[in-house]
């Protein structure tokens, strides 16, 4: 969370969307006000999770009606009826792209212990998540699953500071470096 009000907002989302009761879901929440980033903070927050399926949704999201009964009956298509699900956000520009997911946390042996790496700075980790786990043959993009993601489109000007921190010149190039270079390793 960078943003308390409008986490709270998505919060009100989850409990509102989920189509669960709230006895069988918590909400782990973390507030970066040391600005350790995406990545990290998203370990943090796994690592404080009693359940297996971990869902990641930003402070700038909001979930619609069914978005978590369709990501879970997409995850049962999966071959082990585990993996990881990409919602839809709106912004996937044909990439089915995770920006935000289901995942389950047998995962994390596979992925290094993390879901994002945390060598990231913000962008390109859910590329590497996807990616990885479409190599791995338990990846499925949920079109169903859909989630209202207030996000600043590239060629606009940025007027949140913390997304143009984010999503400036020198976050981007490293983050594209380290992807390169990561594919490149096969992942190392």
């Amino acid at each position: 969370v960078i943003r308390p009000d409008r986490a709270l907002k998505c919060i009100e989302s989850i409990k509102v969307n989920s189509g669960l009761p709230e006895s069988q879901y918590e909400i782990v929440t973390e507030i970066d006000h040391d600005r350790i980033g995406c990545p990290k903070t998203v370990a943090n927050l796994v690592a404080k999770t009693k359940y297996n399926l971990v869902l990641f949704l930003g402070d700038d999201t909001l979930m619609e009606p069914g978005c978590l009964k369709n990501a879970l009956a997409a995850m049962a298509t999966l071959p082990d009826g585990w993996g990881l699900v990409g919602f839809n956000d709106g912004h996937q520009n044909g990439n089915k792209l995770a920006t935000h997911w289901l995942a389950d946390k047998r995962l994390l042996p596979l992925l290094g212990g993390t879901f994002f790496h945390l060598g990231y700075w913000h962008t390109r980790c859910d590329r590497e998540l996807t990616v990885r786990c479409q190599q791995m043959g338990c990846y499925v993009w949920a079109k169903d699953a859909v989630i209202h993601h207030e996000h600043p489109c590239f060629g606009t000007a940025i007027v949140d500071p913390d997304y143009r921190r984010v999503y400036s010149q020198e976050y981007l190039e490293h983050d594209k470096w380290l992807f390169r270079k990561r594919s490149q390793n096969g992942w190392r």
